[in-house]
């Protein structure tokens, strides 16, 4: 197979998102970065290094580049065309189908990095996580490893993603023992497996006198800076406040989730440990650093998936121990980040068990940190919550539990505010409105339905088109769906319209070529809607229109092997067709 090289210097653009696919690439030397338009900026999807190749899915389906590669330093790459790409794959046609096959996960898994689906219970990254295969575990610590060749590389025969490094940074503590503290916290991580830590050599500064939120701008813009000057995942702030008897840790990730999920760890996130803590709170900062973590790879998503439910284990001794010197308000902290974590587990293994105990620990939060003393992480607490009685009821069926995630959801409701905390607001009424209309297939309660529908409009108050695309286009399929429903109850043709042009303009964001496990599941919703008007009105228009979303979404579903989705949809055109064959004139 013929295979040119080219080289890149760092940050030049191999390809653009929605440029022509023309090329695979084979990486020879150095890394390349892939990632997509997000609603805050890029989201970082990959790093991909030696041996690796990209650009393979646009050159099979001949579509545009769904994503942007771009050279991480100096870096050469064998460009492939499309002609000896194809060659290759006839010449071996077992290799297509897996070729295919791994199409399929990594479109689920950037899919969800891109929004979380309608139910709301796991999060972005979840679905991209696999066991770490036996034989790989020196891959985490830096042990050399034998190179994959191409094919290798491109149809990933290992039995999982291989390991990478979690890079850690502390920012220097300020203050007379500022030394001594960093020391301690660098000292507390290190030599530990699947994490490498270093002190930045310069403290990130953060006037005390300024108003909270231009501190917590300065922090946050300080501190990705040098994550990205020292190519790391997570940074580490920390403060010894007066009297000076507790260190209060912040947890900053380099990525960032395009929605946060159950478990995500928040700017206002705080760790608080004795200054002068022992073992046992050295593995709970080993735990909590691990689950603040947003893995930008899958090799790091792996390591993660693998050390993180040790180090969970390890650091529930620290909860037994809590010292004198911190206050009741801290030992809530320390227990919120234990159900951040715990929760990350939960969602890591899909686990209903886990997910209860999280649900035990959230509560146990609420016992020392109330709404008249600390409001914001009180609600903060009941959104958590929330999303993880969502996740149990989903899984369980059980309505009482789905009632429970409603009312976490409200009181959550009553601090956020759309004027001071839009987005987090904003992404609370997306998730009640999605608790609401399960109640109401529970119960057929259409003033549930009404509920539900308000809260999606109050979501989509603060989600926009321009601003948040993604979100935007979530809460929109959701409000197509409970439009459609309320249009089926009442018999009201206008709501099913309704529901119709809102799957179309979500369909305008959630594009086959930029999200495509979204766009068959919107291209499902639009056949419903305009079957269920085709059927009310007899209009011929639109359920030819409700054939082709369904025929659109059902060959995709077949295409990737998703067999359950695929007979559903098959099952809704021999519907639409039985009708359509009823309803045609006769001797047309």
């Amino acid at each position: 197979m013929k295979k040119t090289k080219q080289t890149f210097n760092d940050g030049d653009v191999i390809f653009h998102e929605g440029g022509p696919s023309d090329m695979a690439y084979e990486i020879v030397s150095g890394n390349v970065a892939i990632s997509k338009k997000g609603d805050d900026g890029p989201i970082h999807l990959a790093t991909l290094g030696k041996d690796e190749i990209f650009g393979e899915m646009g050159v099979l389906d001949q579509g545009t580049r769904s994503a942007t590669a771009k050279a991480v330093g100096s870096i050469t790459v064998n460009a492939i065309t499309r002609k000896e790409f194809l060659a290759e794959l006839q010449a071996k046609p077992e290799m297509a189908l897996s070729i295919l096959s791994k199409m399929a996960q990594r479109l689920r898994s950037t899919d969800e990095k891109l929004a979380h689906g309608s139910s709301g219970g796991d999060i972005n990254a979840a679905h991209m996580l696999q066991p770490l295969p036996a034989g790989d575990h020196d891959k985490a610590t830096g042990a050399p490893v034998a190179s994959k060749g191409f094919w290798s590389g491109l149809l990933n025969l290992s039995s999982g993603p291989a390991t990478e490094i979690i890079e850690i940074r502390i920012a220097p503590f300020a203050g007379e023992d500022g030394k001594a503290h960093t020391r301690r916290v660098v000292h507390a991580l290190e030599k530990r497996k699947g994490v490498r830590v270093r002190a930045l050599k310069q403290p990130l500064l953060v006037d005390p006198d300024a108003d909270p939120r231009d501190q917590e701008a300065a922090l946050q813009t300080g501190a990705r800076k040098a994550l990205a000057q020292a190519g790391a995942d997570l940074l580490i702030w920390g403060e010894a406040p007066m009297p000076g008897l507790t260190l209060r840790l912040r947890f900053i990730p380099f990525a960032t989730w395009n929605d946060t999920p159950p478990g995500s760890f928040g700017p206002q996130t705080i760790l608080p440990l004795p200054v002068e803590f022992d073992g046992l709170f050295a593995e709970f900062l080993h735990a909590t650093a691990l689950a603040a973590t947003v893995p930008k790879t899958e090799g790091k998503a792996a390591t993660l998936l693998r050390d993180l439910p040790l180090a969970l284990d390890a650091a529930r001794e620290a909860l037994d121990n809590l010292q004198g010197d911190l206050t009741s308000r801290e030992k809530g902290w320390i227990f919120v980040c234990f159900a951040n974590a715990l929760t990350t587990v939960a969602v890591q293994r899909g686990d209903i068990e886990l997910y209860r105990k999280a649900a035990g620990a959230y509560r146990r939060c609420l016992d020392a940190i109330t709404e008249d003393e600390a409001s914001y992480e009180w609600a903060m607490i009941r959104k958590n919550l929330g999303a993880v009685l969502q996740a149990i009821a989903e899984r369980s069926g059980d309505e009482t539990t789905l009632g429970e995630a409603a009312d976490n959801y409200r009181s959550a409701l009553r601090v956020l505010t759309v004027a001071d905390h839009g987005l987090e607001w904003a992404a609370v009424q997306n998730r009640l409105g999605e608790v609401l209309f399960r109640l109401d297939f529970a119960s057929g309660d259409i003033e549930m339905l009404k509920h539900s529908l308000s809260a999606f409009q109050a979501a989509l108050q603060i989600f926009t088109r321009a601003k948040t695309p993604m979100r935007w286009a979530d809460a929109m399929n959701n409000l197509a769906q409970v439009t459609q429903v309320l249009g089926e109850q009442l018999k009201n043709v206008e709501a099913l319209e309704k529901a119709a042009q809102a799957c179309r303009v979500v369909l305008e964001v959630r594009t086959k070529s930029k999200t495509p496990v979204l766009w068959a599941a919107t291209q499902n919703n639009l056949g419903s809607a305009l079957f269920l008007l085709g059927k009310m009105t007899k209009n011929m228009a639109h359920l030819q229109g409700a054939a082709e979303a369904f025929s659109l979404s059902g060959s995709f579903y077949q295409s990737r092997g998703m067999e359950k989705m695929a007979a559903v949809t098959e099952k809704n055109l021999r519907h639409v067709n039985q009708l359509l064959a009823s309803t045609q004139p006769k001797g047309a």
